[in-house]
């Protein structure tokens, strides 16, 4: 009996298989990649075969059959592109970014990525003409990850048809189902339905997005809920890569020298610093009714049935944990950047206030130390640190040692000028010599790192690191986590 011929769609799905057969055989560390994704099939997808939104791997079957005929081993070059958007967290980034340099800077580094792995199976006619242009950028972006080429984009953009040029030449997948703006709704097409687009000349990925707007704010918080959770989900995959890569996947050596910059930020643990504050508070008691230990039921109909006369009294007080006592070092050595700082204490003294971290009356102290004690500022309100932040002078830029800040410390607590110290926070960008002694007191470094590695600290102090962009974004942190 004859086979029946098979639809475009089951000959789309084998060739989709072919492809992740052959990225399973020779790039064993995707594995984890592709069994997250299931398949399914969106007819007319615009902007390119394949194309994913983190859960689902759509493929128009039409365009693949077509580029299967054209170039055998596309598919295969396509895919593995995707896969490296996803582990990237490329799809999940905050649209805050120029959507068309951003797009452009992904596919920049995913490319730079797939040729540095030197895979003669997946090479395809325009890589040649690739590499020139990706020769250039790396005289201004040396590391080759997306945010680095996004920030050379934006302080050099090109001018329009070099632009265009460069998308063409780079472009692989659909970016049309990647993270939408708030109100716009997603995570709630299925598959088969059409991306609608603007009628514009020159067709973006964000004029693709779906045209729906959200009904409420409900579901604008499902969808940025939606939206962080499968980013973690794609950290964990991105881990799993990593740890793949400096195991059994070793042979790569240093042709995984680009996957492992652009891995490094999003395996990196990022830093929750209102938490970590929040962390460094004291019990200390505060005089205000206490809502937890209150019944307000009893309270009223007391009032209501005997008078005046409640049947239970509220605590006038509770157990609470503020900060009384603080000392904040700045390293102000050599490399130290005023603006960073002044981010930094800004960012410090506005999670304090939204946060309630502080009692009214507070014993601050501000100290600036390189090799040795610079500056000291004692403040007794969060007003008063507000006020010095803009007008702050950093004064040293000499070597690094953390140990004439720790004296100086302890001879404010033998002076009885400090009497409960709740914590020490060192903020700092470098390695430098530490106290022989663990201090009496809570002791954390926060390091200021964009080369995401995390220094070593003493057994007894508490380690931090922050990014550059990471301390810049933390008044929307903290103003997220206060919603």
């Amino acid at each position: 009996m004859d086979q029946p011929t098979p639809t475009r769609e089951q000959l789309a799905q084998q060739v989709l298989q072919l492809a992740q057969s052959r990225l399973l055989a020779d790039l064993r560390f995707l594995s984890p990649a592709l069994e997250r994704l299931r398949t399914a099939e969106y007819p007319e997808l615009p902007g390119g075969p394949l194309a994913t939104d983190g859960q689902t791997l759509y493929f128009d079957a039409d365009a693949l059959l077509r580029m299967f005929r054209a170039e055998p081993q596309r598919p295969a070059r396509i895919l593995l592109h995707l896969l490296l958007h996803c582990m990237l967290g490329h799809p999940f980034q905050p649209q805050e970014k120029d959507t068309v340099l951003w797009n452009l800077a992904c596919d920049v580094a995913v490319e730079e990525i797939i040729a540095q792995l030197e895979l003669p199976a997946y090479r395809l006619t325009g890589d040649a003409v690739q590499a020139r242009h990706r020769a250039r950028l790396e005289e201004s972006c040396p590391q080759m990850t997306a945010v680095q080429i996004y920030n050379s984009f934006l302080e050099h953009r090109p001018e329009p048809e070099p632009l265009r040029e460069m998308r063409q030449m780079f472009h692989q997948d659909s970016h049309a189902l990647w993270s939408v703006r708030p109100g716009v709704r997603s995570g709630s097409r299925n598959a088969g339905q059409r991306v609608q687009a603007e009628p514009e000349q020159d067709t973006s990925d964000e004029e693709l997005l779906p045209l729906a707007r959200s009904e409420d704010e409900t579901e604008e918080k499902l969808s940025r809920r939606r939206r962080q959770q499968l980013r973690r989900e794609w950290k964990r995959i991105a881990r799993q890569a990593e740890a793949d890569l400096r195991t059994f996947s070793r042979r790569f050596g240093r042709r995984a020298g680009a996957l492992m910059d652009n891995l490094a930020p999003i395996t990196f643990e990022e830093c929750d610093y209102s938490e970590f504050l929040r962390r460094f508070g004291a019990q200390n008691e505060v005089m205000q009714l206490s809502e937890d230990e209150f019944d307000l039921i009893y309270y009223t109909y007391g009032l209501k049935t005997y008078g005046n006369v409640p049947l239970v009294e509220p605590l006038e007080y509770r157990d609470d944990r503020r900060i009384r006592e603080f000392v904040i070092v700045i390293d102000t050595s050599g490399s130290v950047q005023g603006e960073i700082v002044q981010s930094f204490l800004q960012r410090t003294c506005d999670m304090l206030r939204q946060s309630g971290s502080f009692t009214r009356q507070v014993n601050i102290w501000l100290i600036q130390c390189d090799a040795e004690v610079q500056s000291v500022d004692q403040l007794t309100d969060l007003d008063q640190l507000a006020e010095l932040i803009p007008r702050l002078r950093l004064r040293g830029f000499g070597g690094t040692d953390f140990r004439p800040a720790f004296e100086y410390v302890d001879r404010l607590l033998r002076q009885r000028k400090l009497t409960r110290l709740d914590g020490l926070l060192y903020f700092t960008d470098g390695v430098g010599t530490y106290p022989e002694k663990a201090p009496d007191y809570k002791t954390a470094f926060i390091f200021n790192r964009d080369d995401y590695i995390s220094p070593n600290v003493p057994p007894w102090a508490i380690r931090a690191v922050l990014t550059t962009e990471n301390i810049r974004l933390l008044p929307t942190q903290a103003g997220e986590e206060k919603g």
